[in-house]
């Protein structure tokens, strides 16, 4: 039932008939109510159907097909459930937060970017995929602007001529691409590029714009400006699921598994480290939780490129480290997008409550550094795994390992370094039922469902928790070298 044509064209088309509701103003708020059900059914096709179907439209363009496999699968499962927390706390932030007369705008601009979202994740067609990528793109742009502060505005500007440059280097690449290989389908680019005589043009075109999203080094300026002035719902969504889309376009389009590239390997093994130890030393010197948590997010997509350069330049292990940079996104986008909805969370009024919050706030931070028993410390022994030096031949591949352990520590201190500016600007008060029904859903999400695995047997069976007991020392002892330089930190450092 849930990967028949009808309900798959129901769950995409959702948002998109929502929109009616935004015709009358008087129907805004029911508008605002019907934020947590357009990803339900997403979310329902994610968890229920099995992955292998396809869904051919003849009438979209030049002939659409949609799909899902284990890859699109996890991608979607991400999407849809952080939409669904998001929108559930949406409605009791909307409340508090915003005024009346902007529900309407918000509701809009928030069931296109869904749209978009969730219908890049299915789509198997070139036209598909980048319209859907497109909408995301450009309708996110009105959940930055929302505040319509100076600052909301600034980071607008700056994220509209990124997303442009972006979508013009995607467009350029998918067309050179598709013309070479004379097909509208994404599963026909990857041989065609591995095999083209303008392979590194085309590549970069492909990095780059899909780059933007993802926040590459000198391409993620949008990042830590927009974060901090959208709505927070609108935040997590920004962190967690979209920038995620920048790595599937990766995944889905360059020759991974056709040839084996060790320059490009090389090249992006080094992005990914200039990334991943780079956001951590420039989040360390802010002064706002949630650009604390945008400069993580940078830090984190580049411990994903290191595997996309791993990927690239070894085609034996290309298919095994899909595997793992799914784990590893459905890991930080649940993680990510917990610890952006709790900056906006007020503390109860008891001090064992006060206590217990803290705790829950934590947790998802301990995450992203790997402790044992969590969904981090999956994902880094499964990276750890087959990240091992003697499975490729590459110049940095011996480099791996210490970039690694490296990553882990900065991840850490950026922890550290969030948990204490929001000690600094938490509140006491109460929270809306919502926001805290929306909260423990991103939580739940982050610490329970991520072991519904959507690739069982994909990944290292060493990485279960069995191994992790055996791993804990080379889980922890990050984590412990991070707390210890964070408590010797000068005072400037730790102070607002």
């Amino acid at each position: 039932m849930f990967e028949s044509a009808s309900f798959v064209l129901f769950a995409v088309t959702l948002p998109f008939a929502s929109l009616l509701l935004a015709l009358r103003s008087g129907l805004q708020r029911a508008y605002c109510y019907s934020l947590p059900v357009l990803p339900l059914p997403a979310l329902m096709i994610a968890l229920l159907s099995d992955p292998g179907w396809l869904l051919s439209l003849p009438g979209l363009l030049h002939g659409g097909l949609w799909g899902m496999d284990d890859l699109r699968r996890a991608f979607l499962l991400l999407t849809a459930m952080l939409w669904l927390a998001a929108g559930v706390f949406a409605l009791g932030y909307m409340k508090g937060y915003l005024k009346a007369d902007n529900l309407r705008r918000f509701c809009v601009f928030w069931a296109l970017t869904l749209a978009g979202n969730l219908g890049l994740t299915i789509a198997e067609d070139i036209a598909s995929f980048y319209g859907f990528f497109a909408l995301m793109t450009f309708a996110a742009y009105g959940l930055v602007v929302h505040e319509g502060t100076g600052e909301a505005n600034r980071a607008g500007r700056v994220y509209l001529v990124m997303a442009v440059g972006g979508e013009m280097a995607i467009l350029a690449g998918l067309l050179m691409a598709a013309q070479l290989a004379g097909s509208d389908l994404l599963a026909d680019l990857p041989a065609t590029i591995a095999g083209a005589e303008q392979r590194g043009l085309i590549m970069l075109l492909l990095l780059a714009g899909f780059g933007v999203k993802a926040g590459l080094p000198l391409l993620h300026f949008w990042l830590p400006l927009a974060h901090p002035v959208a709505p927070t719902p609108a935040s997590a969504v920004l962190s967690g699921a979209m920038i995620k889309a920048g790595l599937l376009g990766w995944l889905v389009t360059l020759p991974f598994g056709e040839v084996s590239l060790p320059g490009w390997g090389d090249l992006l093994v080094i992005v990914g480290a200039v990334g991943s130890l780079g956001g951590a030393v420039l989040g360390l010197r802010q002064q706002q939780p949630k650009t604390v948590l945008a400069y993580s997010s940078i830090s984190q997509m580049g411990f994903i490129t290191l595997m996309v350069g791993a990927a690239l330049a070894s085609a034996d292990v290309a298919v095994t480290l899909f595997a793992v940079m799914a784990l590893f996104a459905l890991h930080h986008g649940l993680a990510k997008g917990s610890l952006f909805l709790a900056t906006a969370m007020t503390l109860p009024r008891s001090r064992i409550g006060q206590w217990l919050m803290w705790l829950l706030v934590a947790l998802p931070g301990l995450s992203l550094a790997g402790l044992p028993f969590t969904s981090g410390a999956v994902a880094k022994l499964a990276m750890k795994e087959v990240l091992k030096p003697d499975h490729f031949a590459f110049a940095a591949a011996p480099y791996l390992p210490a970039l690694m352990s490296a990553g882990a520590v900065a991840t850490m201190l950026l922890v550290w370094r969030f948990l204490w500016l929001q000690r600094a600007v938490g509140k006491i008060g109460r929270n809306p039922v919502a926001m805290w029904v929306g909260w423990g859903l991103s939580l739940a999400g982050s610490l329970i469902l991520f072991w519904y695995l959507p690739w069982h047997g994909a990944v290292p069976e060493k990485t279960w928790p069995t191994a992790i007991t055996g791993e804990a020392w080379s889980l922890i002892w990050p984590i412990l070298m991070a707390t210890l330089m964070a408590a010797v930190a000068p005072r400037s450092v730790r102070q607002r």
